[in-house]
């Protein structure tokens, strides 16, 4: 056995309070595109002037890089020195951010943000996989989604201040200071690779079907309310709504899906996982329609709530279905880089409808694509038998 590596099947030390806070930080600023997305694509539409199809692309490149890093930190988990590995994130982080602050044209912010994406994965990577370290797994996710849930809130919601009171650029380079400031949490960070179990070790069983049939549904699941989630400020604009107006809906859909995954964590198990997320399909599907058109106040508020409701209660539904195809967690680590080429791959997908100057080719196309990814995923969990690897 390597140096450094232990037995598969062993388990690292338990996360300490001052970890977990480590780890929220660095997983909230890991995920700060995905939480905010539509009001980061806001802030570049302001800064550069870039119209609706370049900026799906822009969202694209950022979460398709992180998506990278995600899968290249699971198999990094066991290899290198966690504190270390996070340390370079949020250099990344604050490298990409301030490289967006510092350019205007399409190809420059597209690069930066692959730069700034590449350390949003790792720091989401490793931070995911502190908290699972927690005594509690469930509840430590659960504080994170919560805290980030209401600082994305927050800041959603304050968003048309902060963009009428100074330059998009500082916006950016807030950001970049913040990730820097996480650094300093990291004495409590788990410091990994020397006692952290290689989850593709030899040991554990696969359910191969219900593996590939959950992460089929998982990427498309994401792939569709990524689409939608990411346009949303676009259409309110489009629609005549006021960045004010915009701003609350957005806000209230984050809270509401603190909401959805507190629902979703209290399900009786007697219930199962397929009406669940059958109803969950329903809400978003509904949310994705209120945006055709024009929209009203009403609508626009509606759906956003609705749309993160929806998402937020599938999520933990969807990575417990992950958790069954594999009680080492080879699924789970995949779910997390294969929900992120998901959500980044959505918008670029979107961006191509616009030639029709409506967003409902991409709205149509994505309810049609959510519902085949729970119908795909409600098959994997029904058929037998399964083959286990």
């Amino acid at each position: 056995m390597a140096e450094g590596m232990i037995a598969a099947g062993s388990r690292g030390p338990r996360l300490t309070n001052a970890g977990l806070v480590s780890a929220v930080l660095v997983g909230l600023v890991g995920a700060m595109v995905i939480f905010v997305t539509p009001g980061f694509l806001a802030l570049i539409a302001q800064k550069a002037g870039l119209n609706n199809d370049q900026l799906g692309y822009i969202a694209a490149w950022d979460i398709n890089a992180m998506a990278v890093a995600i899968g290249v930190s699971t198999f990094a988990l066991s290899r290198v020195r966690w504190r270390h590995a996070v340390a370079l994130s949020l250099v990344l982080i604050a490298l990409g951010n301030g490289l967006t602050a510092m350019t205007d044209s399409f190809a420059g912010i597209a690069a930066a943000r692959v730069v700034a994406g590449a350390g949003e994965g790792i720091a989401v990577g490793f931070a995911f996989a502190a908290l699972g370290r927690a005594a509690n797994p469930d509840r430590a996710f659960a504080i994170y989604l919560v805290v980030g849930a209401l600082f994305s809130s927050g800041l959603l919601f304050m968003l048309p201040v902060l963009q009428a009171a100074m330059e998009p650029a500082w916006l950016f380079i807030a950001n970049a200071v913040l990730a820097l400031l996480v650094l300093f949490s990291l004495r409590h960070f788990p410091d990994g690779s020397a006692d952290e179990d290689d989850v593709f070790a030899g040991g554990g069983k696969l359910d191969l079907p219900l593996a590939g049939g959950a992460l089929l549904g998982v990427f498309l699941y994401f792939f569709a309310t990524g689409a939608i989630w990411s346009y949303s400020e676009r259409i309110g604009i489009g629609s005549g709504l006021t960045p004010d107006l915009i701003a609350t809906g957005l806000s209230l859909g984050t809270l509401a899906g603190v909401l959805g995954a507190a629902l979703a964590g209290m399900l009786p198990r007697r219930w199962g996982r397929s009406w669940p997320l059958l109803i969950s399909g329903g809400v978003s599907v509904t949310s994705f329609l209120l945006l055709r058109d024009n929209v009203s106040a009403v609508a626009f508020i509606a759906s956003t709530t609705m749309l993160l409701f929806g998402w937020n209660f599938a999520q933990p539904l969807l990575s417990g279905i992950c958790s069954e195809a594999c009680a080492r967690g080879r699924v789970v680590c995949a779910m997390g880089s294969i929900q992120t080429f998901g959500t980044g791959l959505g918008p670029a997908a979107a961006a191509a409808t616009l030639v029709t100057g409506s967003f409902n080719l991409a709205i149509y196309g994505s309810a049609i694509i959510l519902v085949a990814s729970l119908l795909i995923t409600i098959f994997a969990t029904h058929r037998t038998p399964r083959r286990l690897a």
